[in-house]
């Protein structure tokens, strides 16, 4: 039998003093942070040319449109809702566009006067001192010899409160009636599409300078041709705003009477006025009776002639 291998001796360990480990620890230290320097600095690197790359693929692209979603996409119901551009360009719009608050001012005055023309020539002069002008107007005459006139009216928003005082001297005032419509909302929004708009438009003509091809050439100028559409289109109802903001609508009614409409609480007023139409009624009654009985003056002379006659046969008759 072989002989059993003789078992290995063992080593003994080798100890270093203390101030050798602690340099090693420093030395690794070190050479981990070097390492780990060179690591982050090439990471750098390639994201660097990765991007640089990206950019690059989007600078060639940018002519097909790839660069600019939101103008070939541009739909002018979600305008103010098509990423943070959008909005950035829509709140700077606000900004600039909007200051106060936008109210449209519209008046109905109703006017009855015994001196028609002194009346209407005190309104003229009324609307000339106010700096406003006359829109239309309509003037007619009444079966009973009396003049009607009805007038639109556009005043100068600083006016308007002094125009009403002034036209409510020119007769007794029966009706008036004032409204203040409040559209500072929807001129916010309005404004805001239209700075929308504007964004959406310089970017369509920075692409259309840089494009390359026909074919996106054409794209772009159609794009930019539905902008400038409704650019125009919003702009236009911009300009109604600032329109009727600016001039206030006021409607007068002026009527010829001889006897003014009671305008009082007090009942015997009430009571002294309505006696006083009443008899009026009657003479009118009575007049337009006699107009018309002098209309029919033949069947009236023939109608007399017929009496007559029968008159006469039934005398001879009964002797």
């Amino acid at each position: 039998p072989e002989p059993a291998p003789a078992a290995p001796r063992k080593g003994r360990a080798v100890r270093f003093p203390h101030w050798q480990r602690w340099a090693a620890g420093i030395a690794a230290c070190a050479a981990v942070a070097v390492v780990g320097s060179q690591t982050l600095n090439m990471g750098s690197d390639g994201l660097s040319t990765m991007s640089l790359q990206r950019a690059a693929g989007g600078a060639a692209s940018s002519t097909a449109l790839a660069s600019a979603p939101a103008a070939a996409n541009y739909s002018l119901d979600t305008a103010a809702d098509n990423g943070m551009e959008s909005r950035s360009a829509g709140s700077a719009g606000d900004t600039t566009a909007v200051a106060g608050e936008k109210i449209i001012y519209t008046a109905y005055l109703s006017l009855e006067t015994k001196d028609y023309d002194t009346a209407r020539a005190d309104l003229e002069q009324a609307l000339a001192e106010a700096g406003g002008w006359m829109e239309n107007s309509s003037e007619s005459n009444n079966s009973d010899n009396t003049r009607s006139l009805s007038m639109t009216l556009r005043v100068p928003e600083e006016n308007y409160e002094s125009f009403l005082e002034a036209a409510g001297q020119t007769g007794s005032v029966v009706t008036r009636s004032e409204q203040a419509d409040d559209v500072t909302a929807q001129y916010t929004d309005v404004a805001g599409r239209i700075a929308n708009l504007e964004g959406q438009r310089d970017r369509l003509r920075e692409l259309q300078a840089s494009a390359e091809s026909l074919s996106d050439l054409l794209d772009i100028e159609a794009q930019l041709s539905e902008v400038q559409y409704q650019l125009e289109s919003w702009q236009s109802q911009l300009d109604w705003y600032d329109d009727q903001i600016a001039s206030c609508t006021v409607t007068v009614s002026l009527r010829e009477v001889e006897t003014y409409t009671p305008t009082g609480s007090n009942f015997f007023e009430r009571m002294g006025a309505a006696f006083a139409e009443g008899w009026q009624n009657f003479v009118r009654g009575l007049a337009a009776i006699a107009v018309t009985l002098a209309g029919l003056w033949p069947v009236v002379i023939l109608v007399a002639a017929a009496a007559v006659a029968v008159v006469v046969l039934f005398k001879r008759r009964r002797r």
